[in-house]
């Protein structure tokens, strides 16, 4: 079922690749296989929900692009993303992907600049490195999600009340654009709230939960908490199933994992941001291709990562609520017993 979800996205995918490629000959040349490549992917963590679909949609695309994959998982440590990375050097990989641990990161700098002495592209994925040369960053629209997030919370409240805002790792730039996004929407609305807004380290569940704890001590007429991922946006609707205000404060959370969803299909959580990271992983196994053969591809925008340009192709998000849950039922089969219906 969630590989039929998909193929969807991956026909769109092809279908709009000139929009992405500029490059078209090797499409062009009907019958001829393109040479072999080696794409090496480390990433930050190879086994949680994100990863895995970003993992298949990679290996649906190695036979169509001729491509060998070496799929590296960190296990979130540095020290392990420092050995994948040097285990890719070694193995001759054409071009290297990395989802980082962390934005920065010292234990990699050695191998990093290794990897570049070597003429090696190099592509960040999902989050970008600080002060790396890069040759290519590709990345959900995050800015996007938390400008979605909070036009959906503000229409809720109807536009007023006290709001919290759950931060992720302060050194983690998809936190940064996310909140960023939080605050472009939120600020606008002078009856809006903004009670308090906390960074939380390494994404810590944990320290999010106290943060809800600690602002609904203070502030008991809170009207709406977003959060930047989900591991977060599940303990703050914890606290509220315990204090029975699931019904009464407004969550809005970003990843549309299996437990937030269902939250969703229960009635326990409003709305939640679809990075789909099947598509994340299409795209940035085609930026990879192209570069591993020296061929253009259409990138988004340049920006700084530090001292160093980098280009940015940014993939697409979708707001997922009650109205539209059913787009996901096929990458969620639980879902299938709280939709009923098909229209």
């Amino acid at each position: 079922m969630m590989k039929i979800f998909y193929r969807k996205y991956l026909l769109l995918f092809l279908t709009l690749s000139i929009l992405l490629f500029t490059g078209c000959a090797r499409e062009e040349k009907v019958g001829k296989i393109p040479p072999r490549k080696t794409i090496g992917v480390s990433f930050a963590r190879m086994n949680d929900t994100t990863s895995s679909f970003i993992r298949e949609a990679m290996e649906d695309l190695t036979e169509r692009d001729n491509i060998e994959l070496i799929l590296l998982d960190a296990e979130e440590n540095e020290i392990k993303e420092k050995e994948n990375l040097e285990k890719l050097l070694e193995a001759k990989a054409d071009v290297i992907i990395i989802q980082p641990v962390k934005s920065k990161n010292k234990e990699i700098e050695g191998v990093l600049k290794k990897i570049k002495e070597k003429n090696i592209p190099l592509v960040a994925m999902d989050r970008i490195l600080e002060d790396t040369k890069l040759d290519a960053y590709v990345t959900s629209n995050n800015f996007r999600a938390g400008v979605e997030q909070a036009k959906y919370l503000t229409q809720q409240i109807e536009e007023q009340g006290q709001v919290l805002i759950l931060k992720g790792d302060r050194e983690d730039n998809v936190a940064l654009e996310i909140s960023a996004g939080n605050l472009e929407i939120l600020r606008k609305n002078q009856k809006i709230d903004i009670v308090n807004d906390e960074w939380h380290q390494n994404w810590s569940a944990e320290m999010a939960e106290e943060t809800v704890r600690r602002t609904l001590e203070k502030h008991p007429d809170l009207k709406g908490i977003l959060a930047n991922n989900d591991a977060m946006t599940m303990a703050a609707i914890k606290v509220l199933k315990e204090k029975k205000l699931t019904d009464k404060i407004i969550t809005v959370g970003a990843d549309a994992s299996k437990e937030a969803c269902l939250a969703i299909a229960r009635g326990e959580h409003d709305a939640d941001v679809d990075k789909m990271p099947y598509v994340l992983g299409m795209v940035s196994f085609k930026v990879a291709s192209s570069l591993a053969r020296e061929e253009p591809w259409e990138y988004d925008r340049e920006i700084k990562n530090g001292e160093y340009d980098v280009r940015v192709k940014v993939t697409p998000i979708m707001l997922i609520d009650k109205y539209n849950l059913i787009t996901i039922r096929d990458r969620w089969p639980e879902l299938n017993q709280y939709i009923k219906t098909v229209k």
